[in-house]
């Protein structure tokens, strides 16, 4: 059993060396912005570390494998992994290579947003698992599959760490709002693109992929978008979503000190679902190289049917 491996920055170099070291699942092409290489028998150990010791853009020019295209090598696997950068204007070229994968009998496990967030219902019912894309670090997709067929009233959360961490040291160590985005970016958690994070994008995406997972009918382009800003204690950039009345957005909000929302600090996420008969807060990672290789490996063995598929 094989995947292709479409994107090989920090989280696809974290994926390919847990997806070793744990199964026997092997690699037969990867891909990056510089193009991309195939072994339809699969990397072995030695190729892969030569793969992880090439630079940013070189998968191609490496001397792994042989120069290919994403068609030849999905003839040669099973699964595509997708943890290309995400387009939040179109897609692309995540949302071909998932229609050139389905088109082939493959299945897709992504931690891309941008595909999903775009066009949830074109891959609604097929093989695509996506588990990475909300709360990586956390199984929330999980549990919003387990509430099929409750009635969900709301959703409401803190979706993005990188404003989280910039609002909590705001709020409780007293930096200013410029300090603590330029300590943020230094600590890797801004988006190359800040207005991703900034500009509630990236909380808007992971907003539409929950509610449709849930039931609802949302696109990214339904949900209201406010820029992230310090309103005072406790300020906290909320996504939500009114599934009764179809009503959605990313805002800042301020909270009451009693709120559930209000303890959950630093790069930490959290999301409430209430449905007909409950109110469920989840809490927990959102994001990190680590917590998000492990939920496409998760994904990962499910579409290979090493564990029960959903």
């Amino acid at each position: 059993m094989s995947v292709v491996l479409f994107g090989f920055g920090g989280v696809g170099r974290t994926f390919a060396e847990v997806l070793y070291s744990r199964t026997d699942v092997r690699i037969a092409g990867v891909f990056d912005s510089g193009g991309g290489v195939v072994k339809c028998a699969g990397l072995e150990r030695a190729e892969l570390r030569a793969l992880l010791a090439a630079p940013r853009g070189g998968v191609a020019s490496s001397g792994v494998g042989s120069r290919g295209g994403l068609e030849e090598a999905l003839e040669c696997a099973d699964v595509l992994v997708d943890v290309s950068p995400p387009n939040y204007s179109t897609g692309e070229p995540a949302l071909s290579a998932y229609r050139l994968a389905l088109s082939k009998g493959r299945a897709v496990v992504t931690a891309n947003k941008a595909p999903l967030a775009l066009r949830f219902g074109e891959f609604l019912g097929r093989p695509v698992y996506y588990k990475a894309t909300v709360m990586a670090g956390t199984p929330v997709i999980d549990l919003a599959r387990g509430l099929v067929g409750q009635k969900v009233l709301r959703i409401r959360g803190i979706l993005n760490g990188t404003t989280n961490y910039i609002l909590t040291r705001v709020d409780r160590d007293g930096l200013s709002f410029g300090e603590a985005l330029e300590e943020a970016k230094a600590k890797g958690y801004v988006e190359p693109d800040p207005s991703i994070d900034l500009e509630g994008l990236d909380a808007a995406a992971k907003l539409v992929i929950l509610a449709n997972t849930l039931g609802a009918s949302l696109s990214l382009q339904d949900v209201a978008r406010e820029p992230v800003r310090y309103l005072g204690r406790v300020t906290k950039y909320i996504a939500e979503a009114d599934l009764e009345r179809g009503a959605a957005r990313v805002a800042p909000a301020k909270l009451q000190e009693s709120d559930l929302l209000a303890s959950v600090g630093y790069t930490l996420n959290a999301v409430e679902i209430v449905t007909e008969t409950n109110d469920i807060v989840v809490i927990g990672k959102g994001a990190g190289r680590l917590e998000t290789s492990l939920a496409l490996l998760n994904d990962a063995l499910k579409a290979l049917g090493r564990i029960g598929r959903w």
